[in-house]
């Protein structure tokens, strides 16, 4: 009897120690696992914010350098951020941009997505750009040098005379492959020997989309000239008949209420903003600042259109050319050459005896300039996807 609970004893010992025991590995095992994925978690974690780091450094590089950036400017990499790395990719499916970043931490990585849209306005894309009729002729002997993308939201005409060229080459950025298009007809005519070269594609009809056009902060240019002492009130004249006078405002800006007149040779260092610009001299446009623009906008009451007339030259450095109605070369033996863009909302027309134009495309951002429907960013962020 004794004996028998000695050994009931014992198996009972055994049992419970090997029940502790088991409690115990099991303890181990699930204390290990969740130290195992506490770290795991930490690093992922980390992993994340590198990843969503990747996507702050693509819009950053967007805001700074312009939409364009992303078909020059990516991938992203950075291999030593917060003890990782990671690489921002762009992507595009029927013209939604996609912005990827993985990011990466201890070989453990995630991604992060973030969708963009685009709020330049479309007109930018090109060398020149009108909202109605574009018109642009070479006569005897000559030459319009053209490195960028012509559009008219109408018709767009061209017309190289006797032993006159006109030739329309890519800009040298991913946004010019030397195109020209129009929403309605394309009219190219030729006289003996003259020549009209377009390095792209020519595009006509219903089937091309219409551009879109920048609008500006007006307010913010009139507080500038205001408080730099180069607001004008009313129709002014800048310069005289064989004189030579230099603008340089003081915060980038000249704004005339009113029509701005421009005789002799005017050395312009930044940019000017009126109701309407006529150039009866010579304008030099001089790269100053970030507000290098040469607006017409018209003036509030309508009673005087927004139009850029070219009596004898212009010549732009750098920047933005904006008619809100139109922009013309009115008088023979005139000179055009521009750097940036060159826009009509309503018609362009360079087409007067023995006018010489050069027009080199680049995308610019000046600052007051805003989106088609007054968007005051460069881009909107669509969607945010972790």
């Amino acid at each position: 009897m004794i004996k028998n609970k000695k050994g009931a004893i014992f198996i009972t010992v055994m049992v419970i120690s090997m029940l502790m025991i088991l409690v115990g590995v099991s303890a181990s095992n699930m204390l290990m696992q969740d130290v195992h994925m506490v770290k795991y978690l930490k690093k992922s974690t980390t992993a994340q914010y590198i990843a969503e780091a990747g996507i702050n450094d693509g819009l950053a590089t967007l805001v700074q350098n312009g939409f364009a950036a992303k078909d020059t400017d990516f991938p992203l990499i950075d291999n030593t951020f917060g003890g990782g790395g990671y690489n921002v990719t762009v992507s595009e499916v029927g013209g939604r941009v996609l912005l990827t970043s993985v990011g990466t931490f201890e070989s453990i990585s995630r991604t992060v997505a973030a969708e963009v849209k685009d709020n330049t306005a479309t007109a930018l894309l090109y060398m020149m750009a009108s909202g109605t009729d574009l018109r642009l002729r070479a006569f005897f002997l000559g030459l319009a040098d053209i490195n960028g993308d012509l559009h008219a939201n109408n018709d767009l005409r061209l017309k190289a005379q006797a032993l006159a060229l006109i030739d329309i080459d890519p800009c040298g950025a991913t946004c010019c492959d030397g195109n020209i298009s129009a929403c309605n007809r394309i009219f190219q005519a030729t006289g003996f020997l003259g020549f009209i070269n377009v390095a792209g594609s020519t595009t006509e009809g219903i089937t091309v989309a219409p551009v879109s056009f920048p609008q500006f902060d007006y307010a913010y240019y009139v507080v500038q000239a205001v408080a730099s002492g180069d607001y004008y009130n009313g129709d002014t004249d800048f310069g005289s008949v064989g004189t030579t006078t230099d603008l340089t405002p003081g915060n980038g800006i000249v704004y005339v209420n009113g029509t701005a007149n421009l005789f002799g040779t005017v050395n312009l260092n930044g940019g000017i903003v009126a109701d309407k610009i006529n150039v009866r001299g010579r304008l030099n446009q001089i790269k100053t600042g970030s507000k290098n623009v040469i607006i017409a906008k018209g003036s509030d009451t309508g009673g005087t259109e927004g139009d850029i007339s070219i009596f004898f030259r212009l010549d732009v450095e750098e920047a933005v050319v904006f008619a809100a109605r139109d922009f013309k070369v009115v008088a023979a033996f005139s000179t055009v050459v521009v750097t940036g863009s060159l826009l009509g909302r309503r018609n362009i027309r360079i087409w007067d005896l023995l006018s010489s134009i050069t027009y080199n495309h680049k995308l610019l951002s000046p600052t007051g300039i805003l989106g088609p429907n007054g968007e005051t960013e460069p881009f909107t962020v669509v969607s945010w996807n972790k």
